[in-house]
């Protein structure tokens, strides 16, 4: 007998959506400390129906589900202790920030590429008609910004430890040999190279190159090793 792969997928979400709230062996009591990642999507449409229609077309949109897949959910359960932000610019107006927290995030029917890219998709048409600066939170817990890259880390520049904002960059510093252990913010993009003035500029302000090997990578892959030091170094 074959299985219909969504109806599995939807029971397998909820299964992952119930467990996060419970703890396993190994895991923390204590406070847990937040790994966010910054993914700069500088082709992604913010508008819905252009973001899904840019699927397959050389936008690297479809990108975004993988990401979405390594940053958030692991066996059986999701990341408590992952905030995934998403930057999207390819827009009419301002550029939006969707800013997805496991520790908020409501139970998802699949985990599917097309089911992820339409969580995203819906997240970007509850915030169409922002103003600048504006912010929403859609039905999933997942909020919406108005606002702009460079606006976005300059504000957490401010309002964090400069020593725990990192650039993920292959000639910055192993990540092995870096402190993960307390709350951080990793910034990479997905398939379009960061402009090398952006980098200068995020030097600048104090992100910290970090390095997960001599290979580029996809920047989904990047995260599942980046999650897996995280690990190692806390549990």
């Amino acid at each position: 007998m074959t299985r219909d792969p969504s109806s599995f997928g939807s029971r397998r979400s909820r299964i992952w959506h119930e467990a996060s709230s419970i703890v396993h062996p190994g895991e923390p009591v204590t406070a847990m400390s937040m790994t966010e990642f910054i993914v700069r999507a500088r082709a992604a449409p913010v508008v819905a129906d252009q973001f899904l229609a840019a699927v397959g077309n050389g936008d690297g949109v479809e990108n975004l589900a993988d990401v979405l897949r390594n940053a958030l959910f692991i066996a059986q359960s999701h990341r408590r202790d992952v905030r995934l932000t998403l930057v999207l610019e390819r827009s009419q107006d301002y550029s939006r920030i969707v800013i997805i927290d496991g520790d908020k995030l409501g139970s998802l029917e699949n985990l599917h590429e097309q089911a992820l890219l339409d969580v995203i998709a819906d997240a970007l048409r509850a915030g169409e008609t922002l103003p600048k600066n504006g912010e929403i939170v859609d039905q999933r817990g997942i909020l919406v910004r108005a606002a702009s890259f460079e606006q976005f880390i300059k504000e957490k520049v401010l309002a964090e430890d400069p020593s725990a904002l990192f650039l993920l960059d292959k000639k910055g510093l192993d990540v092995r040999e870096a402190d993960l252990t307390e709350d951080l913010s990793i910034v990479l993009t997905d398939h379009t190279p960061m402009p090398k003035k952006s980098l200068k500029a995020l030097v600048k302000q104090g992100l910290r190159p970090i390095s997960v090997g001599p290979r580029m990578l996809h920047a989904a892959q990047c995260i599942a090793i980046l999650l897996n030091e995280v690990d190692r170094q806390r549990f």
